[in-house]
């Protein structure tokens, strides 16, 4: 039986999120952010997903990642480092598109975890390639 998500510490809750995301299960995903979490997405102004999200928004982003990638978009944490609730890590996704492009991406995010929901995300990441698959129209 999995803890209740108010027992788990910090670094147990950003790699159960990260789990979640990677499995597909955004509405699990969405259920370990606080109600009022937010989100800040490096590139404010210079590409869609740039900026601050709540948690529509950001349902907004998972759907568009469901649809644009069917077979999933698997994120692999490299590296994580816990202070108090604090949790900074270094993650590289890979996901193949619906037209068959990959989309393999590092991240680098710092996420602050209280009474076992995340509080705050700051994702910082190529935005670049980022805009190029998730955003631009597909082949």
């Amino acid at each position: 039986m999995e803890p209740s998500k108010q027992s788990l510490g910090p670094e147990a809750v950003v790699r159960a999120y990260y789990a979640d995301i990677s499995a597909g299960r955004f509405a699990d995903a969405i259920a370990r952010l606080a109600p009022d979490a937010t989100t800040w997405i490096l590139g404010e102004g210079h590409w869609p997903l740039g900026g601050y999200h709540d948690l529509a928004s950001l349902g907004e982003i998972h759907a568009m990642v469901a649809e644009r990638f069917p077979e999933g978009l698997k994120l692999t944490i490299d590296a994580l480092t816990v202070e108090g609730e604090r949790v900074a890590l270094e993650a590289e996704s890979y996901g193949v598109r619906a037209d068959g492009k990959v989309y393999c991406n590092q991240y680098h995010y710092l996420i602050v975890v209280r009474d076992g929901l995340i509080c705050e995300r700051r994702e910082y990441l190529d935005t670049i390639h980022a805009k190029a698959l998730l955003c631009d129209p597909m082949d």
